[in-house]
């Protein structure tokens, strides 16, 4: 092997190879591991799909509201429901256009 500072040099040649090997391996090794989460994730993606349609076009849902001791307090039904919750468990629906807030009771939410 010679060691020539030239443009065409052999050792310059074997540096661009090595590099050129090198990223291949990398372009490799992200191509597997985007595949490998994307796999691994589609109940993720499409359970942000499912969140998306809801946000912006509701969903047809069934909602009841229960008591503590088990009383049902309302059903509401529709084709257009949107529901949020918060951090301290309050669960906000919206529905036929006018909001409901429920707090201290226990929500069963339904798609159809």
């Amino acid at each position: 092997m010679e060691f020539n500072d030239e443009m065409g040099s052999p050792t310059r040649v074997v540096l661009i190879r090595e590099e050129r090997r090198i990223l291949k391996k990398i372009v490799v090794g992200v191509i597997v591991l985007v595949g490998l989460v994307a796999l691994s994730s589609c109940v993720a993606f499409n359970d942000l799909g499912k969140d998306w349609e809801s946000d912006t076009k509701g969903l047809q849902r069934v909602i009841t509201v229960y008591s503590k001791t088990g009383e049902v307090l309302e059903t509401f039904e529709g084709n257009n429901v949107r529901i949020s919750v918060d951090e301290s468990g309050q669960v906000k629906i919206n529905f036929d256009g006018k909001r409901t807030q429920v707090l201290n009771a226990d929500v069963i939410i339904k798609e159809k």
